[in-house]
């Protein structure tokens, strides 16, 4: 919740009304994602840091870092020298584009990591990734499945052991989000989320069982699926339809 009275940054690194730096940077993270992810901000939307400094009662200089960490996140572009911050919204077209790339780069991370070998830690995590996401499925928890989805991807890229690989953090992210946002509008009945789901669900394990068996190329290959099945169903025609309509 926003803060009654203006903060401001003092000396010792502690915040006006008490707060250290640090956890008011966290926390106005968290609520502008929580906007942007429940759409309160729209796709497109432009933030401007003197208006937002003055709606959540916060000084320009921990609301810059809170726009740097969700640039970082994928959910905001920033440019101008960080004068210009706006909520990404993509036309079809590109969002198409960055699937494409995401099909190359989920494909190599999963072949790289195939090759190179789960350690104990990451199996586990994945496993419980898979877990997570199918006890979210019904009913459907979109915040919990949302957050096993992007750190399921994720931890796949990070892995690979590429640090070309590991830079694309933000296409994931990016991806994901437009993602996400479409599917938290649908229906809990709604037989296209079901759909989703349930054909997500099986290509997840495909993607760990083939990397657990050590073969790059089936490895590869469920990856690659895995994308190319957003492309082929269109999801990203829903998703930016549903963005240009929330930015209209």
């Amino acid at each position: 919740m926003p803060d009654n009275k203006p903060t401001r940054r003092a000396a010792n690194g502690v915040a006006d009304d008490g707060v250290p730096e640090g956890r008011l940077v966290d926390r106005i993270t968290r609520d502008l994602r929580e906007r942007i992810l429940d759409h309160t901000i729209a796709p497109g939307t432009e933030l401007i840091q003197t208006e937002w400094s003055e709606k959540l009662q916060v000084s320009r200089t921990p609301l810059r870092e809170a726009f740097r960490i969700l640039e970082q996140d994928g959910l905001v572009r920033v440019s101008n020298g960080n004068r210009t911050v706006q909520v990404v919204h993509f036309t079809t077209a590109e969002l198409r584009e960055l699937y494409e790339v995401r099909e190359v780069v989920d494909g190599l991370a999963a072949r790289l990591l195939a090759k190179r070998g789960l350690t104990p830690e990451l199996d586990g995590k994945l496993a419980g990734l898979l877990v997570t996401m199918t006890a979210a499925m019904t009913p459907f928890d979109p915040a919990a499945w949302f957050s096993a989805h992007m750190a399921f991807h994720l931890s796949i890229a990070e892995a690979s052991g590429n640090t070309r690989v590991r830079q694309q953090r933000n296409l994931v992210k990016m991806t994901s989000f437009s993602l996400h946002s479409y599917l938290a509008e649908l229906s809990p009945t709604s037989k296209t989320l079901r759909r989703v789901l349930e054909i997500g669900d099986r290509q997840h394990r495909a993607i760990y069982d083939a990397i657990r068996s050590g073969s790059g190329d089936l490895a590869e290959m469920a990856a690659c699926g895995h994308i190319r099945t957003t492309l082929d169903s269109g999801l990203i025609v829903g998703a930016t339809e549903r963005a240009e309509t929330q930015a209209g």
